[in-house]
């Protein structure tokens, strides 16, 4: 139920969905329905074209909130269904969804143990050598040399540990796009085409120059998988029809140069079973994954400077995309 606009006023504290959770916010601007002002307080106003407020809430009362502890970059105007009062019962619904994502996200770990596990026993029967129909003696070999036995790939499986701050990046990730129904604005993104450079110019002030020349071709080989699997392998349904509407307004594109960190750790958490099924031996995969994890480490330090921002769909949009 949408909370009365007299309980909120510009500084006031409040709380709002953001995604799956509620965080607490800040009331910095109102916007009533139908006003050609908006509400910046103490009496002032500010005119209704000078805000930059979507579209499909200019005719609804909104607020433009700043979320404790956020970088401003994440300040938003919400709707009145998004935003509760400050008080004991809400704080007590934050908690509670809190608890509910941490208990999804231990699920989800728990899933991946299952899967390792399977796994692992899967390829050490593929391992196991079959028993000769008919043995020969020792050292009897009737004139004929042995026969060598057919050589056959073993199937590695490497891990790749996900930080939980990460992990939470990827659940509210999802959340907000296949349940909230709304989708990363470009325009706040930085492209995994900058992360790349900026990891690639991390590693360039850290590591003797032969590592830094594999992290470059990791780096490379990357970013090229990412472009070249992305439309099938890397959108939710959601996401498609906006993808659809990009090429068809910028033509062809690659996808390492719009899309962020987000779409990027859609991949890297995907890597263990991708690379499972290649013919890459065991010091490659190894090589590979402890770049990984350095890439990792560096998206998990500077996540808050990578992280995108949502926004709301049209409409008609929501409409369309249930047809992709």
């Amino acid at each position: 139920m949408a909370e009365p606009l007299e309980k909120f006023r510009p500084g006031s504290k409040a709380l709002a969905y953001h995604g799956p959770l509620v965080y607490e916010a800040k009331v910095l601007k109102i916007h009533e329905e139908g006003s050609s002002v908006v509400d910046i307080g103490d009496g002032k106003t500010e005119p209704l074209l000078a805000n930059k407020i979507p579209a499909f809430l200019r005719e609804k009362d909104a607020y433009f909130l700043h979320y404790k502890g956020w970088s401003s970059k994440w300040d938003e105007w919400v709707s009145s269904e998004r935003i509760m009062e400050f008080n004991d019962d809400n704080l007590g619904l934050s908690r509670e969804l809190r608890n509910a994502r941490k208990k999804t996200i231990e699920r989800l770990d728990s899933g991946r143990e299952n899967d390792n596990e399977e796994a692992a026993n899967a390829s050490k029967k593929r391992k196991k050598p079959a028993k000769a129909s008919t043995p020969q003696p020792a050292g009897k070999t009737n004139g004929l040399s042995r026969r060598k036995k057919p050589e056959t790939k073993a199937t590695y499986e490497v891990l790749l540990p996900i930080r939980p701050r990460l992990k939470c990046i990827l659940v509210d990730d999802w959340e907000i796009i296949t349940r909230d129904r709304r989708l990363v604005d470009f325009e706040s993104t930085t492209a995994v085409s900058k992360i790349l450079q900026a990891y690639l110019k991390h590693k360039l002030q850290t590591v003797s120059e032969e590592d830094y020349e594999i992290a470059k071709e990791v780096a490379f080989g990357l970013r090229t998988y990412f472009d070249e699997s992305f439309s099938l392998r890397l959108l939710y349904r959601f996401e498609r029809l906006q993808y659809v509407e990009e090429l068809n307004r910028r033509g062809a594109f690659n996808a390492s140069d719009i899309y962020g960190v987000e779409h990027l750790l859609r991949l890297l958490v995907s890597l263990p079973g991708l690379t499972a099924q290649t013919a890459m031996n065991s010091i490659s995969l190894n090589v590979l994954f402890k770049h990984m994890e350095d890439l990792l480490d560096f998206l998990d330090d500077n996540i808050e400077s990578f992280s995108s921002v949502y926004c709301n769909v049209t409409p008609q949009y929501d409409r369309l995309s249930r047809t992709q």
